[in-house]
């Protein structure tokens, strides 16, 4: 599995729609084929943004990269956020309340 993180500057006036300006770009990726999952986070004082998208593979990741910036950059232009970085990773570890068979390592139980 591997994942997109992208950080935004938000427009403090704005901030408290920032979720609801970037539904339209989840909306868009989320007809990609291999998306797995995708999240927009706030931060709490609402200054900066957090979008991260879990694909199935490297190479589904890579055939959404046009289409992911796209998606992102009108979304941040609608909502007056900057884009200030985008990174792509392969997801170590992933957790849940249950265990998730998907390939990434396993969480080693608490000591």
């Amino acid at each position: 599995m591997f994942a997109r993180l992208t950080t935004y500057d938000l427009d403090a006036e704005n901030a408290s729609n920032a979720a609801e300006g970037f539904q339209p770009a989840i909306d868009r990726i989320r007809s990609l084929d291999g998306l797995v999952e995708a999240f927009f986070l706030v931060e709490c004082d609402g200054s900066r943004g957090v979008s991260i998208t879990l694909w199935e593979s490297m190479d589904s990741m890579e055939r959404s990269r046009v289409a992911a910036s796209r998606a992102r950059s009108e979304a941040a232009e609608e909502i007056g956020a900057e884009v200030t970085s985008t990174y792509e990773y392969k997801v170590g570890i992933r957790a849940g309340s249950a265990p998730v068979d998907d390939g990434a390592a396993p969480t080693p139980p608490a000591a």
